[in-house]
């Protein structure tokens, strides 16, 4: 069963119920791989040519898999912890580093030139449903609620 879906311009990614990501593109073969847990959350990474050229899937049990599109394999993998992965964000252009949000509210960066691979930022009163990078702010949706905040976890005198 298909757990979480995104549509690019090349075609179409399904994470299923059993771990395997799924890549149907528009043409060519239908390719997959298996990660390690039930992917929670998926993002697009744009590469050099202007197209979405791998997929970051959070996974149920704190994983974040980095599956180049081109190959379907797991290039990279990070583990933030044991709580569900709930958002996701790309922190630059190139895809460098990524912000994750978890169940537990915990919000991570990962990435392979940020120190030890994982960095804990902060922790927040409960999950963030959406993350997004606006100047030197973060913007982090909480159910209905919407908190721009620093870096450091502290309010953003910018009012949301």
């Amino acid at each position: 069963m298909v757990v979480r879906s995104m549509v690019t311009a090349d075609g179409c990614v399904v994470a299923m119920d059993d771990a395997t990501v799924v890549w149907k593109p528009k043409n060519g073969k239908q390719r997959r791989v298996k990660i390690e847990a039930q992917a929670s959350v998926l993002l697009g990474l744009i590469g050099p040519r202007g197209m979405i050229d791998k997929i970051v899937a959070g996974d149920e049990y704190g994983g974040i898999n980095i599956i180049s599109l081109a190959t379907m394999e797991v290039v990279d993998r990070f583990v933030v912890g044991s709580s569900k992965v709930r958002s996701l964000c790309s922190s630059s252009l190139s895809g460098e580093s990524i912000l994750a949000g978890c169940e537990d509210g915990s919000v991570h960066m990962v990435g392979a030139n940020v120190p030890n691979r994982v960095v804990n930022l902060f922790e927040l009163d409960g999950p963030a449903s959406a993350l997004r990078i606006i100047g030197q702010d973060l913007h982090i949706q909480q159910g209905w609620e919407r908190k721009v905040i620093s870096w450091t976890g502290q309010k953003s005198l910018i009012l949301a």
